[in-house]
């Protein structure tokens, strides 16, 4: 199996809920970096290790609710596998709506994923949350 293959393979467990099936695929000290930190969007950050990482899912489902999330074209090379999609969705609690651009970055070692790198409109994510924090006060 190619590591391209491994990365779908997350997507589509993702779009099941199947987060187990994601942790598995990763090394036990993985890297997993989502965004900036930022005390505007509750999932920005760097979680290390599968039960911080898993700890990342959790919040994303206290958080947000996807409309859309479209993996849309993967390159690989070596190591490393660079995935680039969209998605669209909405702020958990407030229901403001966001979309962005994404490219998640994985980086392979032994057959799992090492360390993760999400980028994404952090400015449109960012004004969503803060959005809807406003309309809850």
């Amino acid at each position: 199996m190619t590591n391209t293959e491994i990365v779908k393979g997350m997507y589509d467990a993702f779009g099941r809920g199947d987060i187990e099936t994601i942790l598995n695929g990763l090394a036990d000290n993985v890297e997993w970096l989502s965004g900036p930190e930022s005390k505007t969007i509750p999932t920005g950050g760097t979680f290390r290790g599968r039960a911080a990482v898993a700890g990342f899912f959790k919040k994303v489902a206290d958080t947000m609710e996807f409309d859309s999330f479209t993996p849309e074209r993967y390159v690989e090379q070596g190591d490393t596998v660079v995935a680039l999609g969209s998605y669209t969705g909405r702020t958990k609690p407030g229901n403001k709506p966001f979309r962005s651009p994404w490219a998640m970055v994985f980086t392979f070692r032994a057959g799992k994923v090492a360390l993760f790198e999400e980028h994404y409109d952090t400015e449109t994510v960012a004004a969503a949350y803060a959005s809807a924090q406003s309309a809850s006060r």
